[in-house]
């Protein structure tokens, strides 16, 4: 059973910061934790996701509300 940690918001980020953020949080949990990332709606969920993805994490969006985003990550590495 993997533990939950989060949110953790990375609205007020622009690209690449954003990912930098969400790089740097999950950098500090456990392999196979989940974190979950809120980001705001449009592009910057699509660039968090792809990167993410890109570097081997698990993640999928988990709600949608208002302008933003929650993105659950399973960390694999």
């Amino acid at each position: 059973m993997s533990v939950m940690t989060g949110p953790i918001d990375l609205t007020q980020y622009g690209c690449p910061m954003h990912y930098i953020k969400a790089r740097e949080a999950i950098s500090k949990i456990a392999p196979e934790q989940d974190i979950e990332l809120l980001v705001n709606n449009g592009d910057a969920v699509n660039e968090v996701l792809k990167s993410l993805r890109q570097d081997g994490q698990q993640c999928e969006v988990v709600a949608e509300q208002g302008l933003t985003t929650t993105i659950r990550v399973r960390k694999k590495r």
